[in-house]
């Protein structure tokens, strides 16, 4: 075991010596290159045109959550304007009181479905936010 551990410890002992001009910086560049020399690439359009093509997709997803949460609380809100609180209110002698009878189930069952699709389109967008954010990351 001592022949290995002499010629471990001389092995790790040696330092090779670096040929003269032949050193690299850490980037593996030339150390004579100019700074900024690689820095002259044009931006690439195809990543422009991602860009904007994902701002308009958030835009439009941001719009269609708006409109479906908005209808939630039109059918289902807990303002006196929502309708199944004004059928929930209704005379018992109504029209009203009809309509509640046979139609509120789908109207909760409507609201709950378009909740659904809130939440859905909201992780759509929360995607949509984070490759955004993490485009100009490698």
């Amino acid at each position: 075991m001592d022949i290995f551990s002499k010629k471990f410890f001389t092995l790790i002992n040696e330092q090779e010596e670096p040929v003269p001009g032949t050193e690299q910086d850490t980037l593996g560049t030339d150390p004579a290159t100019p700074d900024g020399t690689f820095d002259d690439v044009d931006p690439n359009p195809m990543a422009t045109l991602q860009k904007q093509q994902t701002a308009n997709t958030i835009g439009t997803l941001e719009t269609w959550i708006g409109s479906v949460e908005e209808f939630i609380t039109f059918l289902n809100g807990l303002d006196d304007a929502s309708v199944n609180s004004q059928i929930n209110k209704a005379d018992c002698d109504s029209i009203m009181a009809d309509v509640q009878r046979s139609e509120s189930k789908k109207i909760s069952r409507l609201a709950q479905d378009l909740s659904s699709l809130s939440e859905s389109l909201k992780q759509y967008l929360i995607v949509a936010n984070n490759k955004t954010e993490s485009a100009g990351t490698i």
